[in-house]
């Protein structure tokens, strides 16, 4: 039975830690779970300025770095490094929110170091004595990269945070706000590629082409300095959640402490994290300093550590429980929830973008040497990065209207695993388009002018450019279908105080993904001149990959334990030495076996509304038994009806 205690009074924890209970909301108060809405603006502000700085910076880095002498090949694989770098801090960024600085003073310390890197970026990129290749890539690949790394993992919770989930409404206003996020995110893509990349290489009214890049690198700052001072001075308003300390230690102690007590799985992890890390960083490296020595570092580190921790992870975590010593900090049963949904996340998150990385990339390369001129203008190559976002932005209502509710009638359930799989098959086509386009664009006579985005001396092709309105489009509607739910994912099916990290380790995979990508252009060649290579291999190697991360997912995710983290809590005992812990997760249910379009229940409701939001609604049977379900299952003297009771650490 749980002990009488009046809401919001102080008790004594068994380790001596002070706690505190929060009321619930009022009954029938759901008001407040859409009263953070215009809070949630300037949120989503932040996101959507460093958005569009991202993607110019990364849609016109190519053609800028190849007017410095690099080639197209060596262009595309520094780009890709910066995406790698900007991919990578999260894991910084997410740590040291979660442990000391808390969301929103670490979303405003690194936006700062991202505003200080593109001012540094627009001076370097002026013409003349001004210009400076060095320069340039500190700003980038240094500040730009490392503000990203605190922006990142943290805005997205932070903007969830705003959300009271105690009620129905909370919960559901939460899940949407994640759609509207994304949404944001491809608005201020929209605006980069719409505008922003072909003013960097060909100018615009008032802007010489020599120009073009200081003024979209200067407008970018602008717009930066706008969104973090407005974001600022609407602090007082946003709800503030405390950092959990410092729980990656706490991660650390256990994992070590079970591999010294002779876990192999313990082990495997704890080799698996610096290894990939070592890979990816090494692949980075690689980028600047092509070797054989460092191709073969980088892909073991990446292929072996992910392997590893994929290993390590999956399926039966209860050496956590029995080998791994007990952290004031953080709980054994905390470790081993963050440490479940990982190999989901992770296999999910590269088959995905194994594909996603050649939109990225190849594809605006690939229409740089297309028919760009339209009325006497030539456009950039990455303009058509607009058929991307004007999909994700406008159609992502009539999915969410029309096509998931038809989906799910039709196969009597449509939810994450469908998602998933669904998305990474669009991606797929969009791949595979585009290869078909690559040979038939290769087939075609040259035009007499060169392309103002490749590099000095290469002549367009006749075939149109507008052909790859296609393509992109697809991905987007790829993207629609994975990356909201890979974000909801890491938020709901990790603990409260682990969560920016987990958003950060999904960043990571992207981030280990772009390093392969890295190593995949080196295999592909130099030239200059993709007449004189076949990039319709490279589509090909990226679609193997991803079929061989996508197995990895089947294999993975049908033993994924989905818990409900805002439940009320019960102390369970640990007898190998007294450890008292507290579980927020009494709803938990498991399936070793799904259909293809069917999920694993939730207990609560999936992003885009899936039938199974609950086990209750789930068609399935579950083989674990729930307290809440029984009506024996809990003390029939607690009364919940009071308050809901919901245990944070006291400052």
């Amino acid at each position: 039975m749980l002990p009488d205690v009046a809401p919001n009074s102080p008790f004594t924890a068994p380790e001596g830690e002070h706690y505190k209970v929060l009321p619930s909301a009022p009954a029938g108060d759901e008001g407040n779970a859409q009263g953070f809405k215009t809070a949630c603006v300037f949120i989503l502000t932040i996101e959507l300025v460093e958005r569009l700085c991202y993607y110019t910076f990364a849609g016109s880095q190519e053609f800028f770095l190849e007017q410095l002498g690099y080639s197209v090949q060596q262009s595309a694989g520094l780009n890709s490094a910066f995406s790698t770098l900007c991919l990578l801090w999260p894991l910084a960024g997410g740590y040291v929110a979660d442990a000391f600085w808390g969301r929103y003073k670490t979303i405003v310390r690194f936006a700062s170091v991202y505003l200080v890197g593109t001012l540094v970026c627009a001076l370097a990129v002026l013409p003349g004595d001004w210009r400076s290749g060095s320069a340039y890539l500190i700003g980038s690949m240094g500040l730009i990269a490392v503000g990203c790394g605190g922006i990142k993992p943290n805005i997205s919770n932070f903007g969830a945070d705003q959300y009271d989930v105690r009620t129905e409404a909370g919960k559901k206003a939460q899940e949407v706000f994640y759609t509207q996020f994304y949404v944001v995110i491809n608005i201020g893509a929209l605006a980069s590629y719409g505008g922003m990349t072909t003013l960097c290489s060909n100018g615009g009214p008032f802007v010489p082409k020599a120009f073009g890049y200081f003024a979209a690198y200067s407008l970018g700052a602008i717009a930066m300095a706008f969104a973090l001072l407005t974001f600022m001075c609407k602090s007082s308003t946003y709800r503030h959640k405390p950092p959990g300390g410092n729980l990656l230690r706490g991660v650390a102690k256990h994992l070590t402490s079970a591999a010294r007590r002779g876990s192999w799985r313990a082990t495997a992890v704890c080799i698996g994290v610096p290894s990939t890390i070592g890979g990816i960083l090494t692949s980075v490296v690689f980028s600047f300093f092509p070797s054989t020595p460092a191709l073969l570092i980088a892909l073991v580190g990446i292929a072996g550590g992910l392997t590893s921790i994929g290993w390590g992870c999956h399926g039966d975590l209860s050496w956590i429980t029995k080998l791994a010593r007990h952290d004031r900090g953080l709980g054994r049963h905390e470790t081993s929830d963050f440490l479940r949904v990982l190999p989901t996340m992770i296999s999910a998150s590269l088959a995905f973008n194994a594909l996603y990385n050649c939109s990225s990339f190849w594809f605006q390369q690939q229409a740089c040497q297309m028919n760009l001129v339209v009325n006497g203008f030539q456009l950039s190559g990455s303009f058509f990065n607009v058929a991307d976002c004007v999909a994700i932005v406008f159609l992502t209502p009539v999915i969410l209207k029309h096509v998931n509710p038809a989906l799910s009638r039709t196969f009597g359930g449509f939810s994450r695993h469908g998602k998933l799989m669904l998305g990474c098959a669009l991606a797929a086509v969009s791949v595979f388009w585009s290869a078909y386009l690559e040979v038939s664009r290769r087939a075609s006579p040259l035009l007499s002018e060169d392309s103002a985005c490749a590099p000095k001396g290469v002549k367009m092709s006749s075939f149109s450019a507008w052909w790859m309105i296609g393509p992109y489009a697809v991905m987007g509607l790829a993207e629609v279908y994975v990356n909201p739910t890979l974000y909801y994912l890491s938020y709901s099916q990790t603990p409260p105080r682990l969560r920016s990290t987990a958003q950060a380790v999904c960043l990571v995979m992207g981030a280990a993904s772009s390093g392969m990508f890295t190593l995949l252009t080196h295999l592909m060649g130099s030239a200059n001149n993709l007449n004189d290579s076949h990039l319709e291999y490279g589509y090909f190697a990226s679609a193997s990959l991803s079929l061989v991360f996508v197995l990895c997912y089947l294999s993975v995710q049908g033993s994924l334990k989905e818990k409900d983290f805002h439940m009320p809590g019960e102390h369970v005992r640990d007898e190998s030495d007294g450890e008292e812990e507290e579980r927020g997760n009494l709803k938990e249910v498991a399936y070793s076996r799904i259909g293809f379009f069917k999920d694993f229940a939730s207990p609560t409701p999936s992003l885009f509304g899936s039938p199974n939001a609950s086990p209750n609604a789930s068609p399935f049977a579950s083989p674990v038994a729930s307290p809440l379900n029984s009506p024996r299952g809990m003390d029939e003297d607690l009364d919940l009806g009071a308050a809901d009771f919901k245990l944070v650490t006291e400052d």
